[in-house]
């Protein structure tokens, strides 16, 4: 089966008889909400989980995520080549599943099927730089509590490092530490880490430990299992501006 993007359309040709032979096939059309459309792929996600080739061992929810990707906000020039979507874990954030588009020159990039695929809004880079910027932290907040059990049901399987909901949201704190140093021109160009995800480039290394030493002495953190974690309130973030 050869897959590429091609006029602005994913083109999906097949010699199986049963295979869908392009993506019109759209199971995701009775999805009303946003909400249900990303329960859906998350749920498709976590049942596959590590895959080298969702092509050519899971066809029709390939077909699925090559219709969501007509959302991306960068559709289609993100997905031109694509021949393959593969899912791993994220280098960076190790309990968490990321889906990759593999391209024909050979190429690995990652896709925010979750959010931007969903929402059509595109990714914020600031913020992803600042979150792999203080993953040690969570690491070593991991490390050190080798009981796992979530705080508020008790659970012990699928624990979750969570910043605290209530007392210091992670969109809080990245929040107050941007209006804190709004005199400093904020990144806007980023590196990519190994797996693909943006990172603070050598020059912007005052700023990133500066955010780095805020988040150490403000973060509040616990353990929830995922469904606890997701239940949690969401902390609105203002738009910045620059």
């Amino acid at each position: 089966m050869n897959n590429i993007i091609e006029d602005t359309e994913i083109i999906i040709t097949t010699k199986k008889k049963n295979d869908v032979k392009n993506c019109e096939h759209d199971r995701i059309s009775k999805f009303k909400t946003q909400s249900s459309l990303k329960n859906y792929f998350r749920e498709i996600i976590d049942k596959i989980g590590v895959c080298d080739s969702i092509q050519s061992k899971y066809p029709n929810e390939f077909l699925d995520f090559c219709e969501v990707f007509k959302r991306h906000s960068d559709y289609p020039e993100k997905f031109i080549g694509l021949t393959d979507i593969k899912i791993n874990y994220n280098p960076e954030f190790k309990n968490q599943l990321v889906v990759y588009i593999i391209k024909n020159n050979g190429e690995i990039d990652n896709v925010s099927v979750l959010n931007n695929c969903i929402s059509g809004k595109p990714k914020d880079y600031l913020k992803i730089a600042m979150r792999v910027s203080i993953q040690p932290q969570i690491d070593e907040y991991k490390n050190n509590n080798h009981i796992r059990v979530c705080e508020l049901c008790g659970e012990h399987n699928r624990i979750e490092i969570d910043h605290h909901s209530v007392k210091t949201p992670f969109n809080k704190l990245y929040n107050d530490f941007i209006s804190i140093n709004s005199s400093q021109k904020l990144p806007n160009t980023f590196d990519d880490t190994q797996g693909h995800i943006k990172c603070f480039r050598e020059i912007d290394n005052n700023f990133q430990e500066k955010w780095i030493e805020y988040h150490k002495e403000n973060a509040i953190l616990r353990m929830l299992c995922r469904a606890c974690n997701g239940s949690q309130p969401k902390y609105k973030i203002n738009k910045l501006l620059y």
